[in-house]
């Protein structure tokens, strides 16, 4: 969405609005830019509809020394994690198996140190 026109803009988020309701949702519609990149154009348009731009502050799977070793991703995240961090991993993809297999280690390590998990929308009602 980065060097994209306005109209791109808008067509691309309120189509994906109309695709998420759809689904009969029918809370808040947060965005989370892909790549975490926005520039002019993107935040203006979310700011001129109230939309709440959402990033992350922990993502394991930017870190190439740590990304294909789900031990060290487990103990990067469990060091780093801090209350209201959001966690970004990429388990969609075949081959983010180590990001996979380093959720039940992460879950685990967080819940021993006193976290609990949230959505994003549950963090939002605490800021």
């Amino acid at each position: 969405m980065v060097l994209k026109s306005p109209s791109f803009i808008k067509e691309e988020i309120e189509k994906t609005d109309q695709l998420i309701r759809m689904t009969g949702y029918s809370g808040e519609i947060n965005f989370r830019p892909p790549n975490g990149k926005k520039l002019v154009i993107l935040p203006y348009y979310l700011s001129q509809h109230n939309r709440k731009t959402i990033t992350w502050d922990i993502e394991p799977d930017s870190f190439p020394e740590i990304a294909n070793n789900s031990d060290q991703m487990v103990r990067y995240v469990v060091a780093n994690t801090r209350p209201g961090s959001i966690i970004l991993l990429h388990v969609m993809y075949s081959s983010r198996q180590e990001s996979v297999n380093a959720i039940k280690g992460i879950v685990t390590g967080l819940k021993a140190q006193g976290y609990n998990f949230k959505t994003v929308s549950e963090l939002l009602e605490y800021r």
